[in-house]
Parts: C-alpha cells; sequence; structure tokens
C-alpha cells in the first residue's frame, strides 16, 4: 500500500474540541480522487488503469475503468471486466466465450483495532451488465470475481500512523514549556471514526490532551527589551517560514502548469488565480509582521495572532489545491502540513489556559511536514538578494543588468553644483542621476519638480516599451495612477534632511524612498539597497508594484463590476499598495477604520487632480514641511 498521497481538506469541515480539557478532535476528508487511487493500487491496475487476474490457465478477468463513488455510509466502487471462464479437457479451455460486464461493490469504511488506519471491508456485490442494468450471468463468473478482485479490496487500507505521529509531536512543540520535563499529551493522536460525505471520506483525528495550565487572570504584560529582542527573532523566522512554504507551493503550481497534460485556458487560469492568492497571502503576513516590528509596546501573544491569522487565510487555499494534480510526492506532505496546522488552531481555539508558543524548532517542524529534509535548519537570517524564480511567480518582467549608480556615492551629499546647474544643463543629465542627494528646497522647487516628471515620465515610457499587461481598455489609468501614488506617499521626495546631510526618506514600518516600498514585504523581488539607492530603480519598482496589483488583484477579482466602476480599480489597486492585498476592496467597506478611510479619500483627490493634470500646482506640500 502506497503511502497516503491526498489532501486532506480540513477547511471544509469545522475542528471541534470535546470536553475541552481532554481532547481535541480535528476532521480531515480523503478525497475520492485518492480513494480512486486506492482502489487502483489494490486491484494491481497499470498505467493504463487495466490489470490481468488469473485464477488458472483457463479462469481469468480483465478489469479496467475502476470508479469510487460515494452513497449513503457506504462507498461503491464499479469496475469494468471482461470475465473468461472454462474448464480444461484433453489439453485445451472449453467452457463459455468471455463476457463483458461491470462489477459493483459496496465498502463501508472501518477504523483499524489499532486506530491509525481506515480499512475497506465488501459488504455487498453484484454484477450487472455492460449497461449497468442487473442482467443474468453466470455462476462461474461471480466466483471469478470473488475470489480474484474481493480478496485484494479487503486489504486496503489508508494508513494515517505518519500524519499521526507528526501532528503528536508538533503539537508538543507548540504547547507552553511552563514546567520541565516538557508538557506532552496525555493520549497519542488516534483515527477516532470514519464518515462518507459526498467528497469522500471524512476521518476524524482525536487527540488526548493534558490538564491545561492555571490562568492567572492577569493581562501578560508588555515584553521587556530583551524578550523584545527574543520576540523579533522569532518573527523573523514566522517570515522566513511563510516565504519558503508558500514559494515552495506556488513553485510547484507554476511547475504543474508548464507540464500538465490538460493545458485548457480555464485550467491555467485557475492554476495561476491559486498562485496569486498563494503570494498574496505572503505579502499581507509580512505587512503585518512589519507593522508588528515597528510597534513599540508589543504583547506577548501578539506573534501567536501573526501565526494564526496567516494560517487562516493560507488552509483554504490549500484546500483548493487537490484538484490540481500536484507534483509526485508532494500531496502526502502538503496534507500532513494542513492537518497539523489546524490542529494547532483548533488547539489555540480551547483558549488561553492552554497556549500556543510559536518557536523556532517548532516552525521547522511544520515545515519538515512539507518540505521534509528541505526544510532549513533556521528560516534566518532573511534573505536580501533578488531572486529570479520569486520574480517569475510574480509576474515581474526580468531585469536585465543594467547600470546602477555608485552606491557609496548615493548615499553621501548632494554635490555641490547640484542646485547651481542650469535648466539646460540639468537636460543633459539623467534625472535620477540630477536628483541625487537632493532634498527639495522651495526656493528652486520648479526645477526641482522638473526633474520629477522627467524621471517619472521616464520610468513610465521604459516600463510600456515592454510588453504591457494592463489590458487596453484600463492603459490610460497607470499614468495618473503612478504619479499619485508617488505624491501620495512622500510628494515626490527620495530624500529628507538638509542638502549637506541628505537621507533616504524611510517610514516607520521600513516604507523607502520616493515609492515608500516596502523592503521587508519585496525581499527577494527587488534589491533593497536599490531600492534606497537608485530613485530610478525605486521608481520603476513602484511601477510594477502598482501593474501587479492593478491586474492580478483588482482587476481579476473584479472591482471594476462594483459600483465605483473604472474608479474602483484605481482605488484598490492603491489601498492593496498601501495595506497589502488583503486591503483591496477596504475603500468600499463600511467597518473600514477613520484612519485607513481618510488615506484613500486623500489619495483619490490626489488622482483625480492629476487625471485632469498631469503635473498640477502640487507647492503646498512642501511649504507644510
Amino acid at each position: 500500500m502506497k503511502s497516503l498521497a491526498v489532501l486532506f481538506l480540513l477547511a471544509l469541515v469545522p475542528v471541534t474540541a470535546s470536553h475541552a480539557v481532554d481532547k481535541l478532535e480535528v476532521p480531515l476528508t480523503i478525497d475520492l480522487g485518492y480513494l480512486d487511487s486506492v482502489v487502483a493500487d489494490g486491484l494491481g491496475l497499470d498505467a493504463q488503469g487495466r490489470a490481468e487476474l488469473d485464477l488458472d490457465a483457463c479462469n481469468s478477468l480483465t478489469l479496467s475503468d475502476a470508479r469510487v463513488r460515494s452513497s449513503a455510509a457506504v462507498l461503491e466502487v464499479s469496475i469494468a471486466m471482461t470475465a473468461r471462464t472454462g474448464a480444461p479437457i484433453f489439453g485445451k479451455c472449453a467452457g463459455l466465450r468471455p463476457v463483458e460486464s461491470r462489477l459493483h461493490i459496496e465498502l463501508t469504511p472501518q477504523v483499524s483495532e489499532t486506530g491509525s488506519a481506515a480499512l475497506f471491508p465488501v459488504t455487498a456485490i453484484e454484477i450487472r451488465g455492460i449497461d449497468g442494468q442487473p442482467g443474468m450471468l453466470s455462476t462461474p463468473v461471480r466466483m471469478l470475481a470473488e475470489a480474484l478482485v474481493l480478496p485484494r479490496l479487503e486489504t486496503m487500507a489508508v494508513e494515517l500512523s505518519e500524519p499521526l505521529a507528526a501532528i503528536d509531536e508538533l503539537i508538543e512543540t507548540f504547547m507552553p514549556t511552563a514546567s520541565e520535563p516538557r508538557v506532552t499529551l496525555a493520549e497519542r493522536g488516534r483515527l477516532a471514526r470514519l464518515e462518507v460525505l459526498p467528497q469522500g471520506l471524512r476521518a476524524v483525528l482525536s487527540f488526548g490532551l493534558v490538564p491545561p495550565l492555571a490562568e492567572s487572570g492577569v493581562p501578560e504584560p508588555i515584553l521587556d527589551p530583551a524578550e523584545l529582542a527574543q520576540w523579533q527573532r522569532i518573527e523573523d523566522e514566522l517570515d522566513g517560514f511563510l516565504t519558503v512554504v508558500i514559494v515552495s507551493l506556488a513553485d510547484q503550481l507554476d511547475d504543474r502548469l508548464d507540464n500538465r497534460r490538460d493545458n485548457r485556458l480555464d485550467n491555467r487560469l485557475d492554476n495561476r488565480s491559486l498562485q496569486l492568492d498563494l503570494l498574496a497571502v505572503l505579502l499581507d503576513a509580512r505587512h503585518q509582521i512589519a507593522e508588528a516590528l515597528a510597534s513599540d509596546e508589543v504583547e506577548t501573544d501578539a506573534l501567536r495572532r501573526l501565526f494564526l491569522d496567516a494560517w487562516t487565510a493560507l488552509s483554504p487555499l490549500l484546500a483548493r489545491a487537490d484538484q490540481l494534480e500536484l507534483a509526485e510526492g508532494v500531496d502526502l506532505r502538503l496534507a500532513g502540513f494542513l492537518a497539523a496546522g489546524d490542529a494547532l488552531k483548533a488547539l489555540d481555539a480551547l483558549g488561553p489556559a492552554y497556549g500556543l508558543e510559536i518557536s523556532r524548532d517548532g516552525l521547522r517542524r511544520l515545515a519538515r511536514l512539507l518540505l521534509s529534509e528541505r526544510a532549513p535548519a533556521s528560516f534566518t537570517p532573511l534573505p536580501l538578494e533578488t531572486d529570479p524564480a520569486v520574480r517569475t511567480l510574480f509576474g515581474m518582467a526580468e531585469r536585465g543588468n543594467d547600470r546602477g549608480v555608485d552606491r557609496t556615492l548615493a548615499r553621501t551629499a548632494a554635490p555641490w553644483w547640484s542646485w547651481l546647474i542650469s535648466s539646460a544643463h540639468a537636460e543633459t543629465l539623467a534625472p535620477a542621476e540630477a536628483l541625487r542627494g537632493v532634498v527639495p528646497r522651495l526656493d528652486r522647487l520648479d526645477d526641482y519638480l522638473a526633474l520629477v516628471a522627467r524621471l517619472i515620465d521616464h520610468a513610465l515610457d521604459a516600463h510600456s516599451a515592454g510588453q504591457p499587461r494592463v489590458p487596453a481598455e484600463y492603459q490610460d489609468l497607470l499614468d495618473p495612477l503612478v504619479r499619485a501614488t508617488a505624491w501620495k506617499e512622500s510628494c515626490w521626495r527620495h530624500y529628507e534632511g538638509t542638502a549637506d546631510q541628505p537621507r533616504v526618506i524611510r517610514s516607520p514600518v521600513g516604507a523607502i524612498g520616493m515609492m515608500q516600498i516596502m523592503g521587508r514585504v519585496w525581499r527577494g523581488v527587488y534589491d533593497i539597497e536599490r531600492l534606497e539607492s537608485e530613485m530610478d530603480y525605486n521608481v520603476s519598482a513602484g511601477i510594477e508594484i502598482l501593474e501587479h496589483y492593478l491586474v492580478d488583484y483588482a482587476i481579476r477579482r473584479g472591482e471594476h463590476n462594483q459600483s465605483g466602476g473604472r474608479d474602483g480599480l484605481v482605488r484598490a489597486t492603491y489601498a492593496a499598495y498601501n495595506g497589502g492585498p488583503s486591503h483591496l476592496s477596504r475603500y468600499r467597506r463600511d467597518e473600514t477604520p477613520a484612519r485607513l478611510r481618510a488615506i484613500d479619500n486623500a489619495f483619490w483627490r490626489d488622482f483625480q487632480m492629476m487625471r485632469n493634470d498631469p503635473w498640477p500646482e502640487v507647492s503646498d506640500c512642501y511649504a507644510r514641511e
């Protein structure tokens, strides 16, 4: 019996706790596609779905077209069968000609005595004609089927001992270490019961829990400096864990998209949609982690909430992946990974008395369920270099070896002549070069804004020279969207400070430069040092990100079909740019906090202004500085 190779669709059914203090139950669904493969293995079907079974030289069966479906409390197996029956007479087989029929068998799933496997005893058998209708068939045919087929089916099993053991270990790793030795499960995980569902077989796993930790009733204090440093290290590990896991899954979907035989357009779109939704979880989690790191007052359970929020978004996407035929050998790891994460979520739902302790070891153990030995020993330090494979997953165009400015020079003050050059001389320089290290001043603001206009125009022209991703009917939105975003984010500035000591603008959460790109969120996609040192690189990256959110999220999810029409695409794109993909529709939601609503409304005013006038009067922004 081969290893379980099916996605456990935990998102389809609720996770429950029975007698909250002593038992945790985790339901999972083994889908019909996997049960098809279990039957095929049990019958010995080859790659073409056929098997030849011989009783003796004169009696044999040819099996094909095995199907499994659920019905009430049983699983029904239907198999096409060609029977050859006869008896040896004078060295030859004499008897009936080959008979074609279908064998219909009912299996009633049962839990094994060990509680670690699902068994499938046969409870009914019927032979019908090839049209599926009951027919008059010979007793020898039935006897042949019972002798050759039933014993094979009755030895089938879905073995869950490995996933159960892995979840056991994971639960213990994530439970608090309030005392030594480490808290352990009161009872090892076992398969409690089985239920037939329309989509397959529900298996309920049961884990015995130790008594909960005593609740003090006192709120957890804010972390002290040493605890905060440790918390931030684990938070980096969580960031790395999500990156490794999601990029791995998205990459496997990408490989399957290239290699699958059924390459119809609708299947390709479904596959790409799932990829983008997985990447959205990563971007949202990175946004939340960056914001948490910037907080001065962090509570002890903040990291737990970050993990659970990410898992809540991720698990239903894994449930969709079962239809996409992931690469061979992936499904068992994916199933164990999903089951384990949902078990942790269920444990946390029992209340604070049980606790949930996020640790580097726990994250690595969870990752190993999916990645096996490819799981890294640590997810830190976080890689900062650009990864071409990650850029490809995001749909970003390949970047050539474009010339970068000298980074040492880029971090120094502006050249002494930067504000003495004439407009004519400035025209001979690349805008980013002329603006390097320049802090805008009111007395030369017109010259500064003219250079910024050239910088953004050049970046948009270079971007449009490539293969456009924005549909033709929406291409007119990108230009004012880019300029309004740059204005709302930074007042078209890359530097602040003084002329002698300029410094690159950086927000409290780490957003960098004119387009205020969060290096932590976009690591792997962009070179963080270049986002700081090269203004044109920063602007080009901002254009790519806006296009990504416009095409892959706002348009794909139909924001233009909302009451705002085309305008909704612009507002949704900026909301996602500002807060992450989960913020896409915040501009039209009643429950959006006032602070975010004010940001969206201010951007919308800027966009309308720049849609009507590409370079309006904007000096009031600098007068407020």
